[in-house]
């Protein structure tokens, strides 16, 4: 009898023990799909970031371009030479 009983409690023992892996096997599951939003997330907001920098870079550009072709012009007529600009 005392080996049935024995049997019994470990095999209630082991149901415990299982339901406390799938508990926490569950948590981290809902863990990784929050992380997996959240890096999708992220990487979205990055590529959103990297076309605001690849126009802003655009508009330097031409910024600096504009900004050449001024100073070229002002000493152009500072100095009364004429200087020819060459496009690249």
């Amino acid at each position: 009898m005392q080996k049935n009983t024995n049997k019994k409690i470990e095999l209630i023992d082991t149901k415990i023990i299982l339901e406390k892996y799938k508990e926490n096997i569950e948590l981290v599951q809902r863990s990784l799909n929050q992380l997996e939003l959240g890096i999708s997330k992220l990487q979205s907001e990055g590529l959103v970031e990297l076309e605001k920098l690849t126009n802003d870079l655009s508009k330097l550009q031409i910024l600096s371009t504009s900004i050449n072709f001024k100073a070229k012009s002002l000493i152009c007529n500072n100095s009364k030479t004429i200087e020819t600009l060459t496009t690249k």
